[in-house]
């Protein structure tokens, strides 16, 4: 698996993220990373992440604490860190970034107080369903927005030692 590194977005990181796309095919499949951005700021608990191997840009990923989201619908787990979006851009598919991202992110929320992490995804995406299957996501039977739901449960948090309830 390579090693990529998550860091948080900044204001150098817009144009880079702007001109990532996924290929043509894939395109109903996650929003554009400039309609991420856009949203990111009003979805309370949002955090996204530039995802970088080296000093190489090669994709981006969106997460929301469901404990500080204000917008939660009844069904909401309130103890996942869900994962809003995920993508890596054409030109660095098929090389084990997305996995490596996932893997960072499940460290992430495990040190961070959560009992899962869940996702959508568009159910004809048979791709990215046996990636998350690969590495533990189940499907929950919940239909979000058209969406399968997805969840991998974690550590039980008394298992762990805890630096603060749902803070990654």
């Amino acid at each position: 698996m390579p090693d990529i590194t998550l860091r948080p977005v900044t204001r150098d990181d817009l144009r880079p993220l702007f001109r990532l796309k996924v290929n043509p095919e894939q395109a109903d499949f996650v929003a554009p990373n400039e309609i991420t951005l856009a949203q990111a700021p009003y979805e309370t608990g949002a955090e996204v992440f530039g995802l970088w191997q080296g000093e190489t840009l090669v994709g981006m990923i969106a997460t929301i604490d469901m404990a500080r989201h204000a917008y939660r619908m009844e069904g909401d787990d309130a103890e996942s860190l869900y994962i809003w979006r995920l993508m890596v851009g054409a030109e660095h598919q098929g090389k084990g970034y997305g996995r490596a991202a996932l893997a960072a992110m499940h460290e992430r929320a495990n040190g961070g107080g959560f009992r899962r992490l869940s996702l959508s995804v568009v159910p004809t995406n048979s791709v990215a369903i046996a990636l998350y299957e690969s590495v533990g996501f189940q499907n929950s039977g919940r239909i979000i927005d058209g969406e399968m739901l997805l969840l991998k449960d974690l550590e039980p948090a008394d298992s762990k030692q805890q630096g603060g309830q749902n803070s990654i």
